[in-house]
Formats: structure tokens, sequence, C-alpha cells
């Protein structure tokens, strides 16, 4: 397994450059640069062009990518134009709070979705079986800018119950207990509306599981030694279900870092989303290509997660 490990490790150097290049030519591509509208209308031509060589934004895209990929070899992926600081730098600053978002997101999506999922299956066609096909149904169709302006609207001016924007109080010290309550209390409101939107589908692969393993023929011999089917369900159907979530949960734990943008946008989070649409809106290059980067090399990394997890959850998977 080991070995199968590494292979895909190494298999996954060359899809990150590829991406690194695509990335990088659609950058590139972008109408205008770092120094658009960052210029005071006063400043001569001769001055903009001295800062442009300076940059090196004057330099063909394969020479700026050299550049930039050399460094990153070194961990220095070059320095924000708009934020005046190493990229590294932002972007420590910035990963901690995705991070725990996500995780709080995660908590709540299966914390949600498990229970809904596997008793729609196990109750099939029964008024709570219909009544979370309607809650699938609502939540797949709604957008998350939406669902996020709702949840603002109703919990936070509303009812008062949670803040509406930021990351943490103002004027708390960090490291104390007030600051670490005030952060969490900050994620509350984003991560449960990611949390509901991202329950849908593990919530219809529970519930068909359920439903298919009923008809299953270890599900009637079971039946028919008499086994209660209380434990047929907890010791047959229900662990049979989840390998479709164990196969997915690779891609939920790390597409949650990258999916976290829309949401971070509405909260004003500071976190990796808002930086990402912020460097895009800035032209700040540098920044939105390490982040694309880490985004794909994320993904990457979630589909080598989903197949360990399927490793050791599925005994009859052996990989060669």
């Amino acid at each position: 397994m080991w070995k199968t490990i590494l292979r895909r490790v190494v298999l996954m150097i060359p899809q990150v450059l590829i991406l690194s290049i695509i990335v990088f030519i659609l950058g590139a591509m972008m109408p205008g640069d770092a120094l658009t509208g960052l210029i005071d209308p006063t400043i001569s031509a001769d001055q903009i062009e001295a800062m442009r060589v300076q940059l090196g934004l004057n330099k063909s895209w394969p020479e700026r990518y050299i550049d930039w990929m050399g460094g990153a070899l070194q961990g220095d992926f070059g320095r924000s134009w708009a934020h005046r600081m190493p990229v590294t730098q932002i972007i420590s600053q910035r990963i901690g709070p995705t991070l725990w978002l996500s995780l709080l997101t995660v908590i709540i999506t299966y914390g949600i979705a498990l229970p809904l999922g596997l008793l729609s299956g196990r109750f099939q066609n029964s008024f709570f079986d219909r009544s979370v096909n309607v809650y699938n149904f609502v939540t797949y169709s709604v957008p998350t800018f939406v669902l996020g302006l709702l949840f603002i609207w109703l919990f936070g001016y509303t009812l008062g119950w949670f803040p509406t924007r930021g990351t943490v109080g103002s004027g708390i010290q960090p490291g104390t207990l007030e600051y670490i309550g005030s952060r969490l209390y900050h994620m509350i409101l984003p991560a449960f509306t990611m949390g509901v939107l991202s329950t849908t589908g593990i919530i219809q692969y529970l519930r068909t599981g359920v439903v298919d393993a009923k008809t299953q023929d270890y599900v009637r011999t079971a039946r028919s030694k008499g086994v209660p089917m209380s434990k047929i369900y907890t010791r047959h159907i229900f662990r049979n279900s989840m390998l479709p979530i164990a196969q997915s949960m690779g891609y939920t734990l790390t597409g949650l870092i990258s999916g976290a943008v829309i949401t971070e946008q509405i909260f004003t989070y500071q976190g990796m989303g808002q930086l990402f649409i912020s460097s895009i809106t800035g032209r700040d290059f540098t920044v939105m290509t390490t982040l694309v980067l880490l985004f794909g090399a994320m993904t990457l990394l979630g589909t080598l997660l989903s197949d360990i997890i399927m490793i050791f959850v599925d005994p009859r998977i052996r990989i060669n």
C-alpha cells in the first residue's frame, strides 16, 4: 500500500506542474496588471514604465513563469503587490480561519446528513422520507449566496443570535478564551450555511445505499435466520451503505477549503476564499496563481485521501 501511495504522490508532481502552467497563462491573459488602478494620475508614463520594469511585468509570460517557478521551488511564491508582503505570509494568516471554518462545516454536514440519510432509507416512502426528500430538493436548488443572505437576515438582523460579518470581535486580546470563543461564535453562521448545502449529496447517497442494501441476498439470509431487523440494519445495511460516503470523504475534506469562496465573501470572513476574490479583482497575480495552485493540489490530495480511506474501510479493495 505504501508503494502505491508513494507512486500516486510522484504522479501528482507533473499534474501540479501542468496546472501551474495553465493557471499562469490564464493569469497572463487577464486584462490589466498589478499597476492598473493603483497608479496616481499625476505619475508620468516613464515612472509607470520604470515600475513595470522593476516588477518584471514587461517580460514575456514564459520568463515570468520561470522566475516564479524558480522561487516557488524554494518556498518563495513572490510578493503580493496589493498587500506589500510575501505571498506565503498572507496565506499563512488566512489559512487558519478557513481550516477551522471547514472543520466546523464538516461536523455540521455529517451531523445532519448521516441520521437523515440512514433513517430516510430505513423508513422508505414514509412521511419522514418524503420530508427529507423535500429538504434535499430545497437545499439542492438554493444557491449559496441566497441561503447565506437569508440566514444573515433571519439569525443576524431579525433574531440577533449571531454576528453577520467578520472573523472575531474587535478589541479582543488574541490567545485568550474570549478570543477563541469569539472566533467560534463568528464561524457558526457561515459554517451552518455551508453545512446545510453540503448535506444534499450525502443524504441521497445514504438513502439510495440503504434502499438497495435492503434487497440484497445477505439481508434476506439474515432475515431467514431470524436475526432482528434492528441488528440487520446496524450491523449490515448501515455499514455497507456508508462505503460511498467514505469514498467521497477525501474530496469533502479538501474541497471545503476551496469551496468557501462565496460564503467567506458573503460573511466578510477573513479566510482563503475572500483572499482569492480580492486577488482577482486587484490583479494580484502572484496571490491568485498560488491560491489556484494550492486549490488544485488539494483536489489531487483529496483523490489520494479518498483511495486510502477506501482501502481501510473496504477489505475487498486491494490496490496493486
